[in-house]
């Protein structure tokens, strides 16, 4: 376990080193936030590595891990920086860069539990082609579960007077879209759980144009 976990700490600092270079070269200050968004999701691999791990003690447990626990951890990490987006003085208006930051922390996510994955295999070919099909699909979930609870927020900031049971409400929507996913893959149903992150990720683009030709027609 200790070669793996400094393993996966290797991979995450490989990944997010280089990035933050070019984070800080970017002027931008939204493309910039999108970037260290992308770094943070990479480093809760890291993250949720050890967490799943710590409630993975006992076989019993370990078999829960997938549709149980792992959604409720890896959720949780990914969405938390999100919680920045609230704070007035530095966000009075929350838009639809909450959304992309939110996707780029699921997909930084993703791409290190890929590489996980990946390193644990043989290396064949067969292994390359589960690879694509793991990128086009389980890294798409877990970007659009993230995406889901950045909209919520953008959606639902001026109510900010229910603010907590906002939050844990989306929490726990994204964790059951993360959830249902992992249950239904194994299944004869999995082409449902395919075809889950690929709606959700082209009703997200038609959410995104809709938001931007109001904002538009209100400037």
């Amino acid at each position: 376990m200790y070669n793996m976990t400094t393993q996966i700490l290797g991979i995450c600092t490989a990944i997010i080193i280089p990035l933050i270079f070019v984070a800080v070269m970017i002027k931008d200050r939204n493309s910039r936030r999108i970037i260290l968004y992308f770094c943070w999701g990479t480093f809760v691999g890291f993250l949720s590595y050890l967490g799943n791990n710590y409630f993975a003690d006992s076989p019993e447990q370990a078999e829960r891990i997938t549709t149980s626990v792992a959604p409720i951890v890896e959720e949780f990490f990914k969405a938390l920086p999100l919680l920045l987006f609230l704070r007035k003085k530095t966000h009075p208006q929350i838009g639809e860069n909450i959304i992309y930051c939110a996707l780029a922390s699921g997909i930084g996510f993703s791409i290190e539990e890929s590489i996980y994955y990946f390193s644990a295999s043989a290396g064949m070919a067969g292994d390359v082609a589960v690879l694509v099909v793991r990128t086009m699909t389980t890294a798409l979930m877990h970007g659009m579960a993230t995406a889901i609870f950045g909209t919520g927020l953008a959606l639902l900031q001026k109510q900010r007077h229910i603010l907590l049971p906002v939050l844990f409400g989306l929490l726990a929507l994204s964790t059951a879209i993360h959830a249902l996913f992992n249950l239904l893959l194994p299944t004869n149903a999995a082409v449902v759980a395919v075809l889950m992150p690929v709606g959700l990720y082209f009703a997200g683009l038609i959410f995104l144009a809709n938001m931007k030709k109001e904002r538009q027609e209100e400037e």
